[in-house]
């Protein structure tokens, strides 16, 4: 398993889309903070410090993370399909549940650099702009390291479906479309039907799409902890044994 899991980080740092998604967040993260700066700066409003960007702009690391996702899965795992790469590697030995869990490992890695770009680089030059100020009272170290352990295990469940939907699909370009308006909608369409049925509410209610609002929670009280690492642990796992169901039995060619 552990050469397996080195010969994918060797892929993932080959892969020339995952660069180019790191290298387009990362320039999209140093310009995003640049114009709230300048317009405050020429309107004469208090600048944004370090701190009070990365919470009034947490929220918006969601959409970062489903796109991420949704382009990765495309072209790290399902364009080894079209490639033939995927069929060698199916029929090197390894077993295909050994093989799905290498893929999905790294491909998790890979999402999660991909989520920690635009609150870390932003927050990092909004605190050279004008400085990183102080947290709300209560919070501090503690606060920064739940957030970054938050995201990676919630970008690792979205990585999870995401790796599904390339076992079920294969097709790159499908995978990256299907994702995208899957990731996108879903909120809308779980909050619509739990609207009407009360299963699909507390069902959507304690799911990872609903509970990554919380992430940049302030204050999380201690009776939330539980479906809060319990539903991106949950999906992990249930993606995971159907992603491996499903490549177990696909004819790949």
């Amino acid at each position: 398993m552990y050469n397996l899991i080195r010969v994918e980080l060797f892929k993932l740092r080959k892969n020339r889309s995952f660069w180019t998604l790191l290298i387009a967040l990362t320039v999209l993260s140093l310009a995003y903070p640049l114009l709230y700066y300048f317009d405050h700066r020429s309107s004469g409003k208090p600048q944004f410090t370090g701190a009070e960007f990365l919470l009034t702009f947490l929220s918006s690391n969601a959409y970062v993370i489903k796109f991420g996702v949704a382009v990765l899965a495309g072209f790290f795992i399902s364009n080894e399909y079209a490639t033939g790469v995927m069929k060698t590697i199916a029929s090197s030995g390894n077993t295909r549940g050994r093989l799905y869990m290498a893929k999905l490992t790294v491909f998790a890695i890979g999402a999660a650099a991909i989520s920690l770009v635009f609150p870390i680089v932003s927050t990092v030059e909004v605190t050279l702009l004008s400085g990183f100020g102080q947290l709300p009272e209560g919070s501090g170290a503690i606060f920064l390291l739940r957030v970054l352990v938050l995201t990676i295990l919630y970008t690792a469940a979205y990585a999870a479906i995401g790796a599904l939907f390339t076992a079920i699909l294969t097709d790159s370009g499908k995978t990256i479309g299907f994702s995208m308006i899957f990731f996108l909608v879903i909120d809308v369409a779980l909050a619509g039907i739990g609207s009407k049925l009360k299963f699909v509410e507390t069902l959507y209610k304690y799911s990872i799409f609903k509970l990554t609002g919380d992430i940049g929670r302030l204050n999380i009280e201690s009776g939330d902890w539980p479906a809060l690492l319990i539903a991106p642990i949950l999906t992990i796992a249930v993606s995971a044994i159907l992603g491996i169901l499903v490549f177990r039995r696909k004819d790949i060619k």
